[in-house]
């Protein structure tokens, strides 16, 4: 770690001007238990924890692994915690997250709704909730096979792995073209930004490393009740490098602040990379999104607030840099929606 991100690590406060905290996690790693990761699940933990990070969710495939059983080395910090977890890996992969034990994952059915509310329902039944993780690699899933999932409140809205869909591509929408039309079809449904990493031994840009994809949970208190609570209700943005300052979801407002210090102390990461565009201005954009990914306000700075014109409304933050070499990159951060209809 150098100099500058040691110093960044050590200023970062998890208080934003509100009596619940924030707490940087990530709800999808895998380790060699997986057969196809390279680092053992105490190496995995410490490399989160080193880093500053509050929450880690171990989500194996098909592998439930206890918290009790990873012991870490050195002094730990008493804000760091591991919340039990799996990757349910079937037709479809599911992080199950706050479970107490394995989730069954053996489902005989092609019909993606049955099987996502069988996982669904199992992962109630030991005591945890569930996210959607990359809906859009593979056979991506469609929005009509995910509204009928009862008791599912989140998705992976960004996937950092290397080969994840979360833009839009020639045959396929991107996650925030899938989060409207869940969100259009009347569901409350929560984005999830993990690094689904895999590699910690072997470094680069395309490499499927950590450090790429988190979330900020505001919760009253550091357990893994409490944070999964506080995820169910939406108490929490996602981010792919962008740091708020502030951010207040009122019954039909949003309103978001930059922290510039945080966001920049995150871009001088060894292990954060952009998403290379071939246009734009340099800055940070706030854009405010309405039903159908209808775009209601977009404001150029570091503080922006807007009023929902319709059934919903979203904020995404894009912060764009040119580098040296005359590249353009983008980092995000998205806001969880707020819901004028009563749903």
């Amino acid at each position: 770690m150098n100099r500058f991100a040691l110093l960044c690590l050590l200023s970062f406060m998890p208080t934003l001007g509100f009596a619940a905290k924030w707490y940087k996690g990530n709800t999808h790693v895998h380790t060699v238990l997986c057969g196809h990761a390279d680092s053992t699940p105490e190496f995995v933990a410490q490399w989160y924890h080193d880093r500053g990070y509050h929450f880690l969710v171990l989500s194996e495939h098909n592998k439930f692994i206890d918290p009790s059983t990873v012991k870490l080395s050195g002094e730990i910090r008493e804000d760091f915690l591991l919340v039990p977890g799996e990757e349910i890996t079937g037709t479809v992969h599911f992080t199950a997250m706050n479970n107490t034990r394995l989730i069954p994952w053996k489902f005989k059915d092609k019909n993606r709704s049955k099987i996502m509310q069988y996982y669904v329902d199992e992962t109630e039944k030991a005591g945890g909730t569930n996210i959607l993780n990359h809906p859009l690699s593979g056979r991506f899933i469609q929005a009509h096979e995910i509204a009928p999932v009862k008791g599912l409140y989140m998705f992976e809205l960004y996937n950092a792995h290397p080969t994840a869909k979360n833009f839009r591509g020639a045959h396929h929408p991107s996650t925030e073209q899938l989060w409207d039309a869940l969100l259009e079809k009347g569901m409350i449904m929560w984005g999830v930004s993990s690094d689904d990493a895999h590699k910690l031994q072997k470094w680069g840009e395309k490499e499927n490393n950590p450090g790429r994809g988190w979330v900020m949970v505001q919760s009253d208190e550091l357990t893994s009740d409490a944070l999964t609570q506080a995820m169910l209700r939406g108490d929490f943005y996602s981010s792919s490098g962008v740091m708020l300052d502030q951010l207040v979801r009122g019954s039909s407002t949003i309103e978001i602040s930059v922290n510039e210090e945080e966001t920049a102390c995150e871009l001088a990461s060894e292990f954060l990379f952009g998403r290379p565009v071939k246009k734009g201005e340099p800055g940070t954009f706030i854009e405010f999104i309405g039903p159908g990914g209808e775009l209601v306000k977009t404001v150029e700075g570091v503080f922006a607030s807007c009023e929902a014109k319709g059934a919903y409304l979203r904020a995404k933050v894009t912060h764009r840099v040119k580098t040296e070499d005359g590249k353009l990159l983008e980092y995000y951060a998205w806001t969880q929606p707020v819901f004028t209809d009563g749903r």
